[in-house]
């Protein structure tokens, strides 16, 4: 994110995740280098915890080489916590770029790689299969 605090992207990211079925905690600013960059930890009851760190795009392409190029610091960040909580399956890490004329869209970050994910939708669907959510 362009300044640590966008309390409105924070807020509308914390209301797009309970819509969800998420239990979810906007994390202060102050650093601690044992934790992810998250701005935003989102968890379900069934083990599923999501990392999710915020970042402010201006007409840029959201690709994989996006987050690659713009966010290299929270990636090695994220990746040294995946690797100290390897045993963890429900662990996600995700940086989410928000754009002020597409909003949010979502990517994973892997040991070894960076995958798009599927974006939540502000209507949950009967059928929670149907977005490709478990």
């Amino acid at each position: 994110m362009t300044s640590r605090r966008g309390k409105l992207i924070e807020e509308g990211a914390r209301e797009l995740l309970q819509l969800h079925g998420y239990t979810v905690r906007t994390i202060p600013p102050e650093f601690n280098k044992r934790y992810p960059p998250a701005h935003v930890v989102a968890s379900r009851g069934t083990g599923e915890t999501r990392h999710i760190r915020i970042r402010k795009i201006f007409r840029r392409p959201s690709t994989v080489d996006t987050v690659e190029s713009h966010c290299t610091k929270d990636l090695v960040q994220y990746r040294k916590y995946l690797s100290r909580h390897s045993e963890d399956t429900g662990l996600h890490c995700e940086i989410w770029l928000y754009f002020l004329s597409h909003g949010f869209c979502c990517f994973e970050v892997m040991m070894d790689s960076v995958r798009e994910i599927p974006q939540f939708f502000l209507s949950v669907p009967a059928d929670p299969l149907e977005i490709g959510e478990v």
